[in-house]
C-alpha cells in the first residue's frame, strides 16, 4: 500500500516523522540528533518513538541491524533523557521485534548505566563515584534504564497505546485511531543523512599544537555541535577526540577525509561522544585505529554489537584497538598517552597526550570533590590524581556545561583551572557569552564549531603536498608510486564550484576527465534523487573517462567545493598504468550487484582491480577442508558444491567462500567443487588485507554472503 501522508504526519529530514496521535506524539525513526531536530522547529517532546526494524542482512554495506549506511536510527538516549529529567515523564520505545527490544535495552543500559557486571569495571569503587556522580534526589539513587524509558515491541503487543494501534505490516507503520487510519508510514531509509548544522570552514594554520573543535556543545543545543575536536600535533595527521554524530560529512565541511585522521580517542560511551563512530568505522574509509580504557573498550563492544545485532567478537574484529588504562601509558604512533578515570556518570578517562589534556565529562569542583572524599566516596589517592591530571598541560579542554554531572563554571574555578595550563578551553556547553576576568584574558576560549586554538611555532605547508595527500587519501590514486602520484598532483588543476552549483548533469557526455574532491562535499543524485554525499579523497567521474558513456548521475557542489581537475590526456596514463580498461567489466558487474549498488563506482573500480577472473572446468576443487586459505571465491556464474562445516550447492552470483579463511591464513572450513563449467573471481590474500583496511564495511557485507558461514 502507498505511504499516507495526513495532517497528522510531520515530516522532518532524515527520514524522521512525528505522528500527532490521542495518545500522544509518536516519532518515527531516530536517527542522531532527532532531539535537535525537533527543537530546531518548535516541536513537542513525543512520548512514543518507533524504531525501524532491522536492515535485511546482505541488503547494503554498512547496514545492519539498526544502522543504515553507518547511521544508527535507534539514537534515542537524549530524546530519554529530555522526556525524564525535563518533563518528569516515562517515555515509550517501540520495537517491531522483541530480539530488538532486548538488543536495545543492553544498549541503553551500557550508554546510562555503564556495564551491568562489576567484575566488567576497574573496581567496586569507580561504580560507587559514577553512582554517586548520577545520584537523583526524586528517587534518592542514580536512576536506570528501567526508571526513565519502556522498551516493548509490536510482535508482542507494543503497539497498544489505548485508543490508538501501531501495527507493522513488513513495509509500512500503520497508525489507527479508535479503528481509523490516520497514518502510514514507510519502515524504509531512504534519505542520505545530513546534519542539522556543521562547522564553518577557517583558515588553518598549524602550529606545535592546534586544535580544531568539530563542535563544543551539548547535545540538547539545536544549533550547536557535540564536543568532539582534531588535534594536530606538529607535523602528523589529526587526533580525533570523541566521534560527533555525522562525521564523516562534518570533517569534509573542514576539507579533511577520514581516511586522514591517525587515532581516534573515545573518552566514554554517552551517545554524544560516540554518535559518529559506527559510520567511522563501516564508511569511513580506513580502518579506524582506536584508543580508550579497556572496560570502556569492552563496553564500546557491547554497545555496537547491539546496534549492529552482531556479537561483540565480531565487532572487534572492525577496527583496531589500543588500551589506555589509567596508570599504564600508551606508547603508539610515536605520541605519549597518560590518562586518569574521570569523575562521571559512567566510566569515563581523561586525556593526556603531546601537551594536549581533555578531561572527557569530568565534574571538576575542588569542594565538591573534598567533600566526596570526606564522606569516604573518594580516596586520598583519586583525590590527588583528578587535582594532579592537568596540571602542566599546554592547553586543556575541559567540559563546563554545569547541572548535576557536568562542571558549573565559577570565576574561581576559572582561575584554578587557568593555573594549570597555558589555554584553558571551554568545551560541552551552548554558553559562548562568559565573562572572563581580565587577568585571564587570552587564556580562556570557549570552544564553539569551527574554534582553532594553536600554540608554538607555524608548520610549513604548501599547496603542493595537500593535493599530494588527497591523491594519497583516493584509493585508485594511491595505487601509483608515490613519485608518480606526486607528479600527477603537480600537472592536475584545481577548480573551484560555490555551493548549490551544478558540476556536472546526469546523461551529458563524459569530458574524458577524472576528478578528486580536493575540498568540501559533492552531493550524487541519481533521477534527480540524493543517494549520497562525498567528500574529500573521493573520486568522481572515472567510468565516463573510460567508455565515454553519457553520465549516469548528476553532481552538485552541496558546498564550496574544489575538485583536482586530472585531464584526458593524465588520465589516460593512469589508466594504462593501472590497467582500469581491464577492471571496467569486473566493476560494472559489482555495479549490477542490488547489495553493492548503494556504493560508489569508483570503490568497485578499485575492488575489480583486485580480483582474478578464472574459467573453472567441472569436476575441479576449488579448495579443500583443512588446507590453509590463501585464496577468497566469488562466484559469477555455474553452479558449486560446497561440504564441510555446512553441504550444500550455489549457483548464486555474488556468492563467496573461503574469504575468512585467505584473509586469516587459516585453514578452510569447506571443501568447494564445481559441478558444472563456471567462472569464479578469485582474490588473493595480500589483496583482502588490503580492502579489509580501506572498506571496513565490505567486510560485514561479506558476512552475510560467505555460504562457508565461517564468518
Amino acid at each position: 500500500m502507498k505511504p499516507l501522508m495526513t495532517d497528522r504526519v510531520h515530516c522532518l529530514p532524515n527520514d524522521i516523522y512525528i505522528v500527532t496521535t490521542a495518545a500522544g506524539n509518536v516519532l518515527v525513526n531516530s536517527p542522531p540528533e532527532s532531539l535537535k531536530f525537533l527543537l530546531a522547529q518548535g516541536l513537542p517532546l513525543p512520548a512514543y518513538v518507533i524504531l525501524p526494524p532491522d536492515a535485511p542482512a546482505g541488503s547494503e554495506p554498512s547496514s545492519r541491524g539498526f544502522v543504515r549506511r553507518g547511521i544508527n536510527y535507534a539514537s534515542v538516549e537524549f530524546l530519554i533523557y529530555a522526556n525524564f529529567f525535563g518533563q518528569q515523564r516515562r517515555m515509550t520505545l517501540i520495537t517491531v521485534t522483541a530480539a530488538q527490544a532486548r538488543r536495545l535495552r543492553t544498549l541503553l543500559s551500557e550508554t546510562i548505566n555503564g556495564p551491568a557486571a562489576l567484575a566488567e569495571w576497574p573496581g567496586a569503587w569507580l561504580q560507587q563515584e559514577c553512582e554517586t556522580v548520577a545520584f537523583y534526589p526524586p528517587l534518592g539513587r542514580a536512576p536506570t534504564v528501567d526508571d526513565m524509558v519502556s522498551i516493548v515491541a509490536l510482535e508482542t503487543g507494543g503497539g497498544d497505546l489505548g485508543p490508538v494501534q501501531i501495527e507493522y505490516d513488513g513495509s509500512d507503520f500503520c497508525f489507527l485511531e479508535h479503528g481509523v487510519e490516520i497514518a502510514r508510514l514507510p519502515a524504509v531509509i531512504n534519505s542520505v543523512a545530513h546534519p542539522l548544522a556543521v562547522a564553518p570552514p577557517r583558515p588553518l594554520v598549524r602550529q606545535t599544537i592546534t586544535l580544531q573543535f568539530i563542535g563544543g556543545s551539548d547535545g540538547f543545543d539545536p544549533t550547536g555541535i557535540t564536543t568532539c575536536f582534531l588535534a594536530y600535533l606538529g607535523a602528523g595527521q589529526p587526533l580525533l577526540f570523541d566521534a560527533a554524530a555525522y562525521l564523516n560529512v562534518r570533517l569534509a565541511h573542514l576539507g579533511l577525509s577520514p581516511r586522514q585522521l591517525d587515532l581516534v580517542i573515545i573518552s566514554h560511551l554517552h551517545e554524544d561522544h560516540i554518535a559518529g563512530l559506527p559510520e567511522l568505522i563501516l564508511t569511513g574509509g580506513k580502518r579506524v585505529q582506536l584508543v580508550t580504557a579497556q572496560p570502556i573498550y569492552r563496553s564500546l563492544l557491547r554497545v555496537l554489537g547491539a546496534m549492529l545485532d552482531l556479537r561483540p567478537a565480531d565487532v572487534a574484529e572492525l577496527f583496531d584497538f589500543y588500551p589506555l588504562d589509567p596508570g599504564q601509558p600508551l606508547d603508539v604512533h610515536g605520541y605519549r598517552f597518560e590518562a586518569t578515570y574521570a569523575v562521571h556518570s559512567i566510566p569515563t578517562i581523561a586525556v593526556r597526550v603531546g601537551g594536549i589534556g581533555y578531561s572527557g565529562d569530568m565534574r571538576y569542583d575542588e569542594a565538591w570533590l573534598e567533600h566526596l572524599h570526606q564522606s569516604g566516596q573518594l580516596s586520598a589517592e583519586r583525590l590527588a590524581a583528578l587535582r594532579q591530571f592537568a596540571e602542566g598541560v599546554e592547553v586543556l579542554v575541559h567540559d563546563m556545561g554545569g547541572g548535576a554531572i557536568h562542571t558549573t563554571p565559577t570565576a574561581q574555578l576559572l582561575r584554578e583551572l587557568s593555573a594549570k595550563s597555558r589555554r584553558l578551553v571551554l568545551a560541552h556547553t551552548s554558553r559562548q557569552d562568559w565573562e572572563v576576568a581580565d587577568e585571564l584574558a587570552g587564556r580562556v576560549e570557549v570552544a564553539v564549531s569551527g574554534h582553532v586554538v594553536g600554540l608554538g611555532e607555524v608548520v610549513a605547508d604548501d599547496e603542493q603536498r595537500q593535493r599530494f595527500e588527497t591523491l594519497t587519501i583516493c584509493p585508485i590514486f594511491a595505487r601509483l608510486p608515490a613519485a608518480e602520484r606526486a607528479e600527477l598532483a603537480a600537472q592536475c588543476a584545481v577548480l573551484t564550484y560555490p555551493a548549490g552549483c551544478t558540476i556536472a548533469h546526469e546523461g551529458d557526455g563524459s569530458d574524458g576527465s577524472a576528478y578528486v574532491i580536493h575540498h568540501g562535499i559533492v552531493e550524487i543524485l541519481v533521477g534527480g534523487e540524493p543517494v549520497r554525499l562525498l567528500g574529500r579523497g573521493n573520486s568522481l567521474g572515472e567510468r565516463g573517462a573510460l567508455i565515454g558513456e553519457p553520465r549516469t548521475s548528476t553532481m552538485r557542489a552541496h558546498s564550496e567545493a574544489q575538485l583536482l581537475h586530472i585531464a584526458p590526456d593524465l588520465f589516460t596514463g593512469v589508466a594504462r598504468r593501472l590497467g582500469l580498461h581491464d577492471a571496467f567489466a569486473r566493476a560494472e558487474w559489482l555495479w549490477q550487484q542490488p547489495a553493492l549498488a548503494q556504493l560508489p563506482w569508483a570503490t568497485l573500480l578499485d575492488l575489480a582491480l583486485d580480483v582474478m577472473p578464472r574459467a573453472i572446468p567441472a569436476g575441479t576443487t576449488l579448495c579443500r577442508q583443512g588446507e590453509l586459505g590463501a585464496t577468497g571465491y566469488l562466484l559469477v556464474s555455474g553452479r558449486l558444491a560446497f561440504t564441510g562445516t555446512t553441504t550444500g550447492t550455489s549457483e548464486r552470483s555474488g556468492d563467496c567462500f573461503g574469504m575468512r579463511a585467505a584473509l586469516r591464513g587459516e585453514p578452510y572450513r569447506m571443501t568447494v567443487m564445481a559441478l558444472t563449467d563456471s567462472i569464479v573471481w578469485m582474490i588473493d590474500a595480500p589483496a583482502l588485507q588490503r580492502h579489509y583496511l580501506i572498506y571496513p564495511d565490505l567486510l560485514l557485507h561479506l558476512q552475510t554472503i560467505d555460504r562457508s558461514q565461517e564468518w
